[in-house]
């Protein structure tokens, strides 16, 4: 028995240990890289990128790369710009050209100073940035200087010319980043000469800044920051002609641009996720100082972040791929990124502390994005699917490969599949087209069995009309009976009298409280009215508006509302439907009495209540319809949802006046000071909820304290 135990003992140790190794390879496997979802969450995501190699100085030629800070690749050969040196190697990093001097047109010679920024052309000319010399030094294929461009005396530049990053289009156009210049980009013509400034950030200033600007003296407003756009940290063109612009600020609501040949921004924006801007809150605000960007052939575009060292990668138009790098010592990690590029599928970054070159390769899964966009980049969204799949294989998480798969599944025909990733995607516009596809072949394939349930529907109404009218006139007088009539009354009758004549209901609300439902089998029409409604009926609408608002929550269609409902928390949406209107209930009540209101607590229980119910049914219609219309019917179901609130404040106000007999001005002046009432009672309700729950935490702690004693 004690043998068999020990060995019991043993494969429960053995299998512990398996499972703990299991998990650390899972953890370890999505510890440090992650994307965010399609609600902006941070969520894990297996290695795109690894390290492949890191290139030392010595492995260039030079003594150091202390001084290194750009890399750039075209057609097969990589350049690195230092401090002297402008250096031309391999994609394998060897066969190392050095540029350090160069003969300019009137014979003198000149070395390469600091340089800060390089480009080169498809055609093999190299543009260097002599930021200190305030020039712009251009050499040919051939490494042979070409020109020097000197200032161009750019339009309403106050400072000196000093350019710090280029970029070349496909004509020679020449966008330069000049050092503290707020106009944006310094267009040149290809012989060098001032054309225009492109792209320049808007100044946004909020309203508090405004009011104590024109508050100041002019003393103040002298020694006050100016207004000043946020200037530029790098560019880049891809093949089409488009200018990618970075952004270090993370203040900044859209750090990274795209802009087109007018100098507008036309980077894409989605409905759910956020714009690129490397990483953000749950707010949205970014957390990332993006220094430097480059632009890939297939469409990709990389940024860096300084802040965290990281690389974020975004297709063309603006959805996060994957994130690789990070600060530390360990391999793969970054200390001091001051640049990137691409070099066909691997990035390339330049690490100041590490005095090296990072060589980053995909891995497969970062391999199959990339296949996945190239393909699609083509139009072959066949291909393409293809890689989305397995991308989908591997990472349920990433959205995008949702988009890509849905794309293909819409025009192969195959709709329903199509709705679901473009759900999943949060697509909304080809989630509209793929829902009409389905719905027209729904229509199709049953529209026999609805023209069939429509004649049975004229025959029911056609039979119950006949019954009244030739049926019998009286009928028995049973407690049944009873109950169901004052069962209709309550529910259908009355809050229909309520909402049309809602002047003379609610002042029968006021006349006729605590009188019981009248006999309902009297001749005389007019007693049906003489009743003030019911408190237990609005108490239960009010808490029925309640479950409502957690259905139209959890069911409103895609088009409409798109929430997650897998973390859904149903006691608090409840509660934050019902809690308003009954704080309003007793911040009006109070601000009644002192202002002289007839109404007490029970009349606005009765006004709030009947004002919901017609909010109640149209809620649950828009509900329901949400699901059947396409985008652009999704406008006249949203108009039902905002019906309903308008409906509430309408028969709201007229309640109030009636229960409370006030005037229309003095009305208006009573619901402002209960929507201020309402504000201190959430404010005491939140101060009562964090006192108590400190009260827990200590008492939890004492209890805790004396255990350990004991």
């Amino acid at each position: 028995m004690q043998k068999s135990k020990k060995i019991y003992c043993r494969y429960l140790l053995v299998l512990s240990l398996l499972v703990s190794l299991i998990t650390g390879i899972c953890t370890s496997a999505f510890a440090d890289s992650y994307t965010y979802d399609i609600r902006g969450n941070q969520v894990p995501a297996p290695d795109a990128y690894e390290l492949e190699r890191t290139v030392y100085a010595s492995e260039l030629g030079l003594e150091s790369m202390s001084t290194v800070s750009a890399v750039y690749y075209r057609n097969g050969k990589v350049y690195v710009t230092l401090k002297g040196t402008i250096v031309i190697a391999d994609e394998n990093f060897e066969n190392a050209v050095y540029i350090t001097e160069y003969t300019r047109d009137d014979g003198t010679k000149s070395a390469i100073n600091a340089p800060t920024g390089i480009w080169v052309t498809e055609d093999g000319h190299i543009y260097i940035c002599e930021m200190d010399q305030g020039e712009i030094i251009e050499f040919d294929e051939n490494y042979k200087f070409v020109r020097a461009i000197g200032d161009p005396n750019c339009i309403g530049l106050t400072v000196a010319y000093k350019p710090k990053r280029i970029a070349v289009d496909s004509v020679g156009r020449m966008y330069v980043l000049v050092n503290n210049c707020y106009e944006g980009f310094a267009e040149l013509d290809p012989e060098g000469n001032f054309n225009r400034y492109v792209g320049a950030t808007p100044v946004t200033v909020s309203l508090i800044d405004r009011f104590w600007r024109s508050i100041q003296t002019e003393a103040q407003q002298a020694r006050s920051s100016l207004w000043l756009p946020t200037t530029y940290s790098d560019l880049a063109i891809d093949a089409e002609g488009f200018l990618y612009a970075s952004i270090a600020d993370s203040t900044s609501k859209d750090p990274i641009r795209k802009l087109n040949a007018s100098g507008d921004d036309v980077m894409p924006e989605s409905e759910f996720t956020e714009r690129p801007m490397g990483d953000f809150d749950e707010s949205g605000k970014s957390l990332s100082n993006l220094t430097n960007i480059a632009v890939a052939d297939d469409g990709r575009f990389a940024v860096l972040d300084s802040v965290y060292s990281r690389i974020f990668v975004y297709s063309n138009d603006g959805n996060l791929m994957y994130e690789f790098g990070g600060s530390g010592n360990a391999e793969g990690r970054l200390n001091s990124p001051v640049g990137i590029c691409f070099m066909g599928e691997k990035v390339l970054a330049v690490d100041l502390a590490y005095q090296s070159i990072e060589v980053f390769a995909p891995t497969e899964y970062g391999h199959l994005i990339n296949q996945g966009l190239e393909a699609q980049s083509r139009y072959d969204y066949e291909e393409a699917s293809t890689y989305w799949q397995k991308v989908l294989d591997i990472n349920s998480n990433f959205y995008y490969a949702n988009l890509g798969l849905g794309k293909y599944q819409l025009r192969a025909g195959d709709y329903e599949d199509a709705m679901d990733n473009f759900y999943k995607g949060g697509d909304r516009s080809y989630y509209s087209s793929a829902f009409a596809k389905v719905s027209k072949e729904w229509m199709s394939s049953h529209f026999s069995q609805i023209i069939l349930v429509l004649v049975l529907v004229i025959v029911l109404l056609a039979v119950l009309g006949l019954y009244k009218k030739y049926g019998p006139k009286e009928h028995k007088n049973t407690k049944v009976r009873r109950f169901f009539d004052k069962l209709k009354f309550t529910c259908l009758t009355w809050p229909g009298y309520v909402m049309t004549n809602p002047f003379k209901a609610f002042d029968d609300v006021k006349y006729y409280d605590g009188r019981p439902i009248p006999d309902l089998h009297i001749k005389k029409e007019s007693k049906k009215h003489e009743y003030g409604g019911s408190l237990a009926f609005a108490i239960v609408v009010i808490i029925l508006f309640g479950w409502i608002s957690l259905i139209k929550f959890r069911y409103t269609g895609f088009l409409l509302a798109f929430e997650d409902i897998d973390n859904m928390n149903a006691p608090l949406v409840v509660g934050s439907a019902l809690l308003p209107y009954v704080i309003f209930i007793f911040a009006n009540w109070g601000v009644g009495v002192l202002l002289s209101g007839k109404g007490k607590v029970v009349h606005i229980t009765k006004v709030v209540g009947y004002a919901l119910y017609p909010a109640c049914w149209l809620n649950l219609v828009g509900t329901l319809l949400s699901n059947l219309v396409t985008q652009n019917e999704a406008a006249l179901v949203n108009a039902l949802f905002v019906l309903g609130m308008l409906l509430f404040f309408f028969y709201m106000f007229i309640g109030t006046i009636m229960v409370n007999q006030y005037s229309f001005t003095k009305n208006v002046a009573t619901l402002l000071l209960s929507v201020v009432a309402m504000l201190l009672i959430m404010f005491v309700i939140l101060l009562f909820a964090t006192l108590f729950s400190q009260f827990v935490n200590d008492v939890l702690e004492i209890v805790t304290e004396i255990n350990l004693l004991w």
